[in-house]
């Protein structure tokens, strides 16, 4: 079995690489991403792996061995230390590695996984480095000029570290020899923890600009990797380059106006049979830039579903009250706009449903985005979410959310009657204080994705407030709608924008019940790549079942900090185990 890693990939995978940089100018962001070291790593693979069964941990010295390929001649109990380069174009790696014993073990190791190593003759500590060409493969003149890995090594003898600098453009050598010989090994305090810091020390508007205009660096590679599908229409293409094109947006101002932002990562082994991991975050933004702009927004108005609980059983509880600055407004609006096109190119291509019902769903359609539009160009957008597993495969779900113009909806809801043969429309069934509520009934074949996803025939019931829509579905869903809304308390102001928790065997096994009642493809590759999805779904189900198969995503915004927590629970580590022993079943056993 042929495996062709590279040994800077390598590390940075196992180093859960976020990007980050050094500064190589003042006006560069210094970023650094510390580990404890590797012994850490694999104690920490080792403990996920401890969750699976007897027959899946023996897959543990097939990856400690493959760990230990590639890092042969580095010190375990020393930690180590990546850091990107976004200066650079494309964009390099800074990798700081604590030596074991000197310098010809690491050496020999990397030669013999395919890199060429050349001694810099002014300098006996520096090497050149580049990854050789497997003889199957060649290179035209117009590719020449861009290796797998070339960089530069220099070995820091005198305290036993080796620091790799890597690029994959041969025209980026010289400034990255320089870069290298003028770096050193910081000081690196994890904790037992993997951290990443960034830190922005020119704040002045000039630096920002630049740093901007550095993040093409990501973009551009981002955005060319967003290809066409041999099935996709144009308009889903345009609504996945947009998503694309948005996230990049957003991690543009953050590279470019943040001040600061730590991250800790912690993986807790205190208790063998149930580690947890988590992950914490603290964000403060530069002063009068846009993002600080953003953040002072946060908390400036009441929550108005802060007095409900989440419902006992619950598999998914939303919690949202935040802010929308004019950056999310705009590729928010784009976004939907996409959606509504694509919905009216399928009606365009219909030739089953009649000219009546696609009027109706188009005047539908457009009226709603409207009616999402306005709650998102008001600057906010305040919502809840329940949804309980009713045991029957299906679920209990009420959603509320504040909106400046739910009148509007009363106006709507008489129209989707219009849209189906099947579907029907019942006004003011029923009235809970200022809350009038209507019953809907979407017929099947409506919209595939109903369907598929909510079942067919499905009661739905909307709440219409002065200010605020209510919507639940599922059995005894009226109910649930009509306690919730008697229970509501005044709005309230709270610190947190955000908070999900959600549970993931239910959706799990959700996925295993709507997969079984679809028909495999014919087509070998898609079939093979079918029937692996089935057997990840099978694993989260056996992994979810012994519970701990929770996650919890919450937010909070005090004194200017955005603080940030995500906990992984065990059973979703015991997924991750799993993942991991069949990784190694497929591809790392001896053939």
């Amino acid at each position: 079995m042929k495996i062709a890693v590279r040994l800077s990939t390598l590390l940075l995978c196992l180093a859960i690489l976020p990007a980050g940089s050094l500064a190589q100018n003042p006006q560069d962001a210094r970023i650094t991403v510390s580990h404890p070291g590797f012994q850490t790593l694999k104690k920490d693979l080792k403990s996920v792996l401890d969750l699976t069964t007897a027959t899946e941990q023996k897959q543990w010295s097939n990856i400690e061995d493959f760990i230990d390929t590639f890092v042969a001649g580095v010190d375990y109990e020393r930690p180590f230390q990546v850091q990107l380069l976004p200066g650079f174009n494309p964009m390099g790696y800074l990798i700081t590695v604590p030596l074991d014993g000197g310098f010809q073990t690491f050496r020999d190791n990397i030669e013999g996984l395919g890199y060429e190593l050349t001694r810099d003759p002014a300098d006996v500590s520096l090497y050149q480095f580049n990854m050789q060409v497997d003889s199957e493969q060649t290179q035209d003149a117009a590719s020449a000029e861009v290796t797998e890995d070339l960089g530069w090594m220099k070995v820091l003898s005198d305290v036993n570290y080796l620091m790799m600098a890597s690029t994959s453009k041969r025209a980026n050598l010289p400034r990255l020899k320089e870069f290298c010989l003028q770096s050193g090994v910081q000081e690196i305090a994890t904790d037992g923890k993997m951290l990443l810091e960034m830190i922005n020390s020119d704040a002045t508007a000039a630096a920002q600009k630049y740093r901007r205009e550095v993040f093409a660096n990501v973009r551009n590679p981002a955005m060319d990797s967003v290809k066409k599908r041999p099935d996709e229409t144009a308009v889903r293409f345009e609504m996945r380059q947009l998503s694309t094109k948005l996230m990049m947006d957003e991690a543009e101002r953050l590279a470019a106006e943040s001040d600061k932002l730590t991250l800790a990562l912690t993986f807790d082994s205190s208790k063998k049979d149930a580690p947890a991991l988590s992950i914490s975050g603290d964000l403060t933004a530069i002063p009068d830039s846009g993002l600080a702009s953003a953040v002072a927004l946060f908390n400036s108005q009441p929550d108005l579903f802060a007095t409900v609980k989440k419902f006992p059983g619950s598999a998914l509880s939303i919690r949202i009250n935040h802010p929308v600055d004019p950056m999310r407004q705009t590729g928010m609006s784009e976004f939907l706009d996409l959606l509504q096109k694509e919905i009216n190119v399928k009606l365009k291509d219909s030739k089953t449903r009649p000219a009546s019902e696609k009027e109706a769903i188009d005047k539908v359609v457009t009226q709603l985005v409207q009616h999402v539009k306005s709650a998102i160009q008001s600057g906010w957008i305040n919502l809840m979410t329940e949804a309980v597993p009713d045991g029957k495969g299906n679920w209990v779900t009420v959603v509320g959310y504040a909106s400046p113009t739910a009148s509007s909806i009363t106006t709507i809801l008489p129209e989707m009657a219009k849209m189906h043969k099947g579907s029907t429309v019942e006004m003011n069934v029923d009235k809970v204080g200022v809350v009038d509520i209507h019953h809907v009934k979407l017929g099947e074949g409506l919209l595939d994705v109903f369907d598929r996803h909510f079942g067919t025939d499905r009661d739905v019931y909307v709440g219409v407030g002065a200010d605020q829509i209510w919507l639940g579905s599922g059995e005894g869903a009226l109910e649930a709608l009509r306690k919730t809304i008697t229970n509501l308390g005044a709005p309230e102001k709270t610190s947190s924008p955000l908070h999900v928790e959600l549970t993931m065997l239910p959706w799990a096994r959700q996925l295993v019940d709507f997969y079984s009642r679809q028909t495999p493809p014919k087509d070998r590759e898609a079939l093979n790549l079918w029937r692996s999805a089935e057997r990840q779904r099978a694993r989260a189900v056996e992994a979810f079942e012994k519970g701990g198969d929770t996650l919890v995503l919450d937010a909070q915004v005090k004194d200017s900090h955005v603080l940030t927590s995500l906990t992984v629970d065990t059973g979703i580590l015991r997924f991750v185990g799993k993942q991991m022993a069949a990784f190694s079943r497929e591809n790392l056993e001896a053939e």
